[in-house]
């Protein structure tokens, strides 16, 4: 890894004045209870491959590479712009990379950063591709009913960029861990849009679901006490028997990096894990959750002039969507390039 990049909207959306709850009351309440205070949102006609664009521009500027230096892109995101082509393919053309460039598109959600770490790492493992760009992004606020409290107040918009470049003298190996649970499927799910249930004017209408949840068959639902009794169960213990199976020495970890969902259970697996708080940074606070882009993001917002200097080791765990879930363990040193980039609509 040798650059970070995270590139968010302008425009912030605060979760205290959120017209879709009764009063200020039943806001805090959210608050309290999820850690999110406020999010990035782009402006209607935004796509996160827009966001990608302009974040990929900042960090190849920052590293010094040239566009025809890129030899692999992969494309993390379930908002994507087409529903074919792929729109890794797109950003090719968009950013002038070279034909033979390998792309990629993953539709993964909350375990997107780990699951694309393995791809992107396992390209680059033999020199015959040498520099690569993980991109995770998502624009959860196209997808997702503004009139639905049960997912309006929790989900950011934001793109991430890992730049990843190999390295024959590098002695220390990536180390994974997955798992996934389809019985779960329907936990965070999209009925409509698909082959299996293709769009119709039923699908397209807002029904109200009951008091204060109003979405289309198109919009994505969350089944909140499923996915909160998946994340206190599967991913501490995942994320335990990984520790235990690598050897893990928790004392010389330097950084817990989780998924950005929810401050409550982000804590529950910190404390299983027996890790102080200054070691598992958080940014959902100030983004709510942005999917895939979660991991890189708090790396980037919470500690990016510490990972510009020095080797830090660090652990990473995503965990819904699926239902998936992934562990890492993976080293930083002397970052070349970290960058926080707001989005400028004008480009």
């Amino acid at each position: 890894m040798v650059g970070l990049c995270a590139c968010v909207p302008p425009d912030i959306e605060e979760n205290l004045t959120l017209p879709i709850f009764e009063d200020e009351s039943e806001a805090k309440k959210v608050i309290a209870s999820t850690g999110i205070e406020r999010k990035h949102l782009v402006k209607p006609g935004t796509t996160a491959s827009d966001l990608t664009y302009q974040g990929v521009k900042k960090l190849l500027s920052k590293l010094e590479w040239e566009a025809d230096s890129v030899d692999a892109l992969i494309y993390v995101c379930t908002s994507r712009d087409y529903v074919a082509p792929i729109t890794s393919a797109i950003l090719q053309d968009r950013l002038g990379f070279r034909n033979d460039c390998y792309c990629l598109d993953l539709p993964l959600g909350c375990s997107g950063w780990v699951y694309g770490m393995s791809n992107i790492s396992s390209l680059l493992s033999h020199g015959q591709l040498r520099r690569g760009l993980l991109v995770c992004a998502e624009t959860n606020s196209l997808n997702r009913s503004a009139k639905d409290k049960t997912v309006k107040p929790l989900f950011g918009d934001a793109a991430t960029i890992t730049a990843l470049e190999y390295d024959v003298e590098w002695n220390k190996p990536l180390q994974f861990s997955f798992g996934v649970d389809g019985s779960g499927y329907k936990a965070v799910w999209t009925e409509f849009g698909g082959t299996r249930n293709p769009i119709t004017l039923d699908a397209i209408e807002e029904k109200e679901i009951e008091p204060g949840v109003i979405r289309k068959g198109i919009d994505m639902v969350v089944n909140g006490m499923d996915v909160f009794s998946f994340a206190i169960k599967v991913p501490p213990r995942s994320l335990t028997d990984f520790v235990e199976h690598f050897d893990v020495n928790l004392e010389k970890v330097d950084y817990l990096f989780l998924h950005q969902a929810n401050k409550y259970i982000d804590d529950r697996i910190r404390k299983k894990l027996k890790l102080p708080e200054e070691k598992v940074p958080y940014c959902l606070q100030d983004y709510g959750n942005t999917n895939s882009a979660s991991i890189p993001l708090a790396m980037v917002a919470c500690k990016a002039e510490e990972l510009k200097s020095g080797e830090y080791e660090c652990l990473g765990c995503g965990f819904g969507v699926g239902l998936a879930w992934g562990s890492i363990r993976y080293w930083v040193k002397d970052l070349k390039a970290v960058v926080m980039h707001v989005y400028e609509y004008n480009e």
